[in-house]
């Protein structure tokens, strides 16, 4: 076979292993668009159970404000003072400490989800950069590094006869 033939398929085979490595790093960086996709949908059904737990809280608060101000009306006692008003600003201060743990927990399932995404990054990058890496491996030793070689036919062959 001619040399330039032989060369010639090298570097065709170099260039759809580069085609191919391109290919596999887009569709790598497409399932990261996905995760990112994700996250972005966690993140948000997060805060809205929190704020639906808020609201439906403040809807328990209103109701037992209610219902305590109603006992105290058909008592005939004033919620203005006394223990009526201490028992409404216990319930009150209930909520507020409830809805400041909600607020905490959230967080805390926010930070969870970031530093998961962060992982997922990390890894994409650590995965594409593996991926070039062995193209480049691939890539440099389909070279000799013995000089005679290419004074053989570029490494592909030897020449015979003379």
């Amino acid at each position: 076979m001619p040399i330039y033939l032989l060369m010639g398929m090298q570097a065709a085979g170099m260039i759809v292993d580069y085609f191919g490595t391109q290919n596999q790093t887009d569709l790598m960086n497409m399932g990261m668009k996905l995760q990112e996709a994700a996250f972005d949908t966690n993140l948000e059904q997060t805060r809205l159970e929190t704020a639906d737990a808020s609201l439906q809280a403040m809807k328990e608060l209103r109701k037992t404000l209610g219902a305590q101000i109603a006992i105290f009306a058909a008592r005939g006692a004033s919620t203005s003072g006394g223990s009526a008003a201490s028992l409404l600003n216990e319930s009150q201060a209930n909520f507020n400490s409830d809805e400041k743990i909600r607020r905490l927990n959230m967080l805390g399932k926010e930070n969870q989800l970031r530093g998961n995404l962060a992982l997922s990054r990390l890894q994409n990058s650590s995965d594409v950069s593996k991926l070039w890496q062995g193209f480049a491996s691939r890539t440099f030793n389909t070279f000799s590094t013995n000089p005679a070689a290419y004074s053989q036919g570029f490494g592909l062959t030897t020449k015979t006869g003379a």
